[in-house]
């Protein structure tokens, strides 16, 4: 998905779970998708993020 629907997707999962969600590059440039905390830190994703929306 691009960038900017995958950035809309993570702020709507948000609103609706009161969750964190990350947005990160997939394997080419212009290959985005949404993911949760637990998979984020599974999974080792840190240096793929490229936005992210937080609970305190």
């Amino acid at each position: 998905m691009t960038k900017q629907y995958a950035i809309d997707l993570a702020k709507k999962l948000y609103r609706d779970n009161e969750r964190s969600y990350f947005v990160v590059n997939d394997q080419s440039p212009e290959d985005y998708r949404v993911v949760d905390k637990e998979e984020k830190n599974r999974d080792n994703l840190n240096r793929y993020v490229v936005f992210s929306i937080e609970v305190d």
